[in-house]
C-alpha cells in the first residue's frame, strides 16, 4: 500500500478542517465588508482615522492565511501563511502517531512481562494454576469466559482494558503450555474469546500453516477491535518467522482496504501499518 494512501485519512481530515475553516473565513469577512458599506451608506460622514485602519487589519491579518498563501506588505515584508499552517498541522500528526506507537509498544512490553518466564514459570499477577486442568483446555475456555463476560458487562474503561489484557497474557501463558491445542478450530471459532486464545498461541509460538486461516479470521474480527488489534500482532508475529511471502495478495489487499477503514489514531490502525509496511520492504528490499 503506497504511503500517500496510509496517510488518506489524516490528510483528508485536514484539507476538510481547512475547507470549513476557508468557508467561515470568507463569510466573515464578506459580511463585514458588506456591513461597512452599509454603515458608509447610512453615516457618509463618518471618519476612520489611521490607527482604526491599522488595528482592523491586525485584527484581520491572521485570518487571511485560510484564503492566501502569502501577504506581502509595504517594504517587501512577505507573509507565508499556508506553508506554515500546513508544517504545524503536520509535526502535529507525526507527535501524534509517534504517541501511537509507543503506546503499542507499551501494551506490547505490558504482555511480554507478564508471559516470561518460560513455559513453565508465569510472573506475578499472571494465570497461576498449576492443577492439571490448567495446563488444558479448561485454563483457555475459563479465560475465553471470563473475556466474553468482561465485553458483554463491564462498561468500558482503563480497568476493562487492563483486565482484558491481563486475560489474553493469561491465554499466551496456557495455549503456549498446551501442545495438543487446536488451533485451526480456536480460529473457526463462533465464540471471539476462544479466536482471541488461538491469536495468543500463535503470537506465542508463530506457525506459518495457520498464516492464510488466521489472516482471514482478523479480518472477519473487525467488529471487536481488542481481538483484531492481538490478531495483528499475531499477524506480525508469524510473518517474523514464516516470511511476508507467505501472504497471500489477495489478503494484503483486504488489509490494505481494512486500515483505510480503521481510525487512523487507533490502535489497531498503528500496528496494521506496521504490519503492512514490513509486508511492503519484504516485497520490495531495495525500498524502489
Amino acid at each position: 500500500m503506497a504511503d500517500g494512501a496510509q496517510g488518506a485519512g489524516p490528510e483528508r481530515r485536514r484539507e476538510r478542517g481547512r475547507n470549513r475553516r476557508r468557508d467561515v473565513i470568507a463569510t466573515v469577512i464578506a459580511c463585514a465588508a458588506v456591513a461597512a458599506a452599509i454603515v458608509h451608506m447610512v453615516r457618509p460622514g463618518l471618519r476612520i482615522d489611521g490607527v482604526t485602519v491599522v488595528l482592523l487589519a491586525v485584527a484581520v491579518v491572521p485570518w487571511l492565511g485560510e484564503l492566501f498563501d502569502s501577504i506581502e506588505l509595504p517594504g517587501g515584508t512577505k507573509l507565508q501563511y499556508r506553508q506554515l499552517a500546513e508544517r504545524v498541522e503536520a509535526a502535529e500528526e507525526r507527535s501524534a502517531q509517534a504517541g501511537r506507537t509507543a503506546d503499542d509498544a507499551s501494551r506490547t512490553a505490558r504482555i511480554a512481562l507478564v508471559t516470561r518466564g518460560g513455559e513453565d514459570t508465569a510472573a506475578p499477577g499472571a494465570f497461576t494454576d498449576t492443577s492439571a486442568g490448567s495446563r488444558g483446555s479448561g485454563a483457555v475456555e475459563r479465560l475465553a469466559e471470563e473475556y466474553a463476560s468482561l465485553r458483554e458487562h463491564a462498561p468500558r474503561s482503563p480497568a476493562r482494558t487492563d483486565r482484558m489484557e491481563q486475560i489474553f497474557a493469561d491465554l499466551v501463558t496456557a495455549t503456549r503450555r498446551q501442545d495438543d491445542f487446536g488451533v485451526g478450530a480456536a480460529l473457526a471459532s463462533a465464540a471471539p474469546g476462544i479466536r482471541l486464545a488461538a491469536y495468543a498461541r500463535l503470537y506465542a509460538r508463530p506457525d506459518g500453516g495457520y498464516l492464510d486461516q488466521l489472516t482471514q479470521a482478523v479480518l472477519d474480527d473487525g467488529a471487536i477491535a481488542f481481538n483484531q488489534y492481538w490478531g495483528f500482532h499475531a499477524i506480525l508475529a508469524v510473518v517474523g518467522t514464516a516470511g511476508a511471502g507467505r501472504m497471500r495478495v489477495d489478503h494484503v489487499a483486504q488489509l490494505e482496504a481494512c486500515l483505510l477503514r480503521l481510525p487512523p489514531d487507533s490502535d489497531r490502525s498503528a500496528v496494521l501499518r506496521r504490519l503492512l509496511a514490513g509486508i511492503r520492504r519484504a516485497a520490495d528490499p531495495a525500498g524502489r
